[in-house]
């Protein structure tokens, strides 16, 4: 049995009516590729979970306890820039204040099905090109192969393998074997782009084609042809994350 795994776009809904924030909820993964990763019911918790979970996308309501969603913003956007940002609030009068903060959208309740989702597609396009797009100022790690300190962007790395005392790195340009061990390179790495799917593998998400399960043994099939091993127990945690077609 072969499945494919499409990498989705994973979005936090702050809204302390939790009504509204199911049908958002609902509105939002009616469009292929978007999963809602949480909902916060006030500003405190609703920042909590991006730093955890980091999410590329957040709907937040400008009413909602602790913080509202202008100071939410505010504090998220020190720490994560290329956060987007689509405030919803039943007063126009905060527009000008929200699109300050670089937000992506300010939509106005009863929220209108339509509108959400035009938004929410035209985000998906956004946030998908950014993260295929590799340029000199894209997020990377510096390894050191035969003495010489080599730079790779995250977009171009494939698959990281453990090897007893060292790390083989497989890029699109390559494969380099460095010193070290998957543990303290995971730690360097985006978590919304690289996934540890074997205690002896990392994969990049982006590059991810299809998992293959063949009598309760799993395997990803990663874009370059490249077969990684994936474990039981990691298979359900890259279920849950990404949306399955």
């Amino acid at each position: 049995m072969k499945e494919v795994l499409v990498v989705a776009l994973e979005v936090l809904i702050a809204d302390e009516d939790q009504y509204v924030a199911v049908n958002l909820k609902h509105i939002l993964e009616e469009v292929d590729n978007v999963k809602v990763v949480a909902i916060a019911n006030d500003g405190k918790n609703a920042v909590s979970l991006v730093e955890k979970l980091r999410p590329q996308v957040v709907c937040l309501d400008i009413d909602i306890p602790e913080m509202n969603g202008i100071e939410v913003a505010r504090e998220l956007t020190e720490v994560f820039p290329n956060l987007n940002f689509v405030f919803i609030s039943a007063y126009p009068n905060f527009a000008l204040e929200a699109f300050e903060l670089y937000s992506f959208d300010y939509i106005l309740k009863p929220l209108d099905e339509k509108r959400v989702k035009k938004t929410v597609r035209k985000l998906k396009e956004k946030v998908f090109k950014e993260q295929s797009n590799s340029s000199p100022s894209t997020p990377g790690i510096l390894i050191e192969v035969n003495e010489r300190n080599i730079f790779l962007n995250f977009n171009e790395i494939i698959f990281i393998e453990s090897r007893q005392h060292k790390i083989l790195i497989k890029s699109v340009n390559g494969a380099y074997l460095t010193n070290g061990d998957l543990h303290t390179l995971e730690q360097k790495l985006d978590p919304r782009i690289f996934f540890r799917c074997h205690k002896g593998f990392i994969v990049n998400l982006m590059q991810l084609k299809e998992v293959v399960s063949f009598n309760r043994t799993f395997e990803i099939i990663l874009r370059s042809g490249d077969k990684v091993s994936l474990s039981r127990e990691k298979e359900k945690v890259l279920r849950d994350r990404l949306k399955i077609c």
